[in-house]
């Protein structure tokens, strides 16, 4: 349906074209790949996003997969390869080049062991969401019908739960862990 040169230009094909799959590269001028599929997620455009790329950093991939794409193959993949591992995509299956599976099972192993080092309550995932939404003690206090001074303590009790500096901080660790 089109080709663009650079993120910018891409980003603004596929909100008019709004195309079912858009291939990106992680590393391009102007948004690169997974802030456009960050950006297609929030404005919940309908493309599949799959990164086409000639990276197999680790934190590219992941940054790639955090932030929504189906799917990461390598370009010196084949053709027949390609449509395969789209066509895999969109029927709801996950396109990983073999060259970066390893690297996503580590991501996983070592991001479930940390988020059950994280283990927080029900009421600790609600008062953390209610800080990520911007919430002040004395709000979240109303919302839940708690005094101030008890959500106070309840905020520190998980921010040194969760080794934070502070309560953004443990917002930041608790969104990280997919906890809020």
């Amino acid at each position: 349906m089109g080709e663009a040169a650079n993120g910018t230009d891409g980003l603004e094909l596929i909100q008019r074209l709004q195309p079912d799959v858009a291939l990106l590269d992680v590393r391009m001028p102007g948004p690169q790949g997974p802030a456009i599929c960050q950006i297609v997620r929030e404005l919940s455009l309908p493309p599949l996003c799959i990164m086409l790329t000639s990276f197999t950093d680790d934190q590219l991939l992941q940054s790639a997969l955090y932030n929504g794409a189906r799917g990461y193959i390598i370009k010196d993949v084949t053709a027949d390869e390609l449509v395969r591992q789209i066509r895999a995509i969109i029927n709801g299956g996950t396109g990983l080049d073999p060259r970066v599976a390893r690297s996503v099972v580590r991501w996983i192993r070592e991001t479930r062991h940390t988020a059950s080092d994280h283990a927080l309550s029900a009421l600790d995932i609600k008062i953390l969401s209610l800080v990520a939404e911007g919430y002040t003690n004395r709000e979240i206090g109303d919302a839940l019908n708690f005094s101030e001074n008890t959500v106070k303590a309840h905020v520190n009790t998980i921010t040194s739960h969760l080794q934070a500096k502070n309560r953004v901080e443990a917002a930041v660790i608790a969104y990280r862990n997919g906890l809020i």
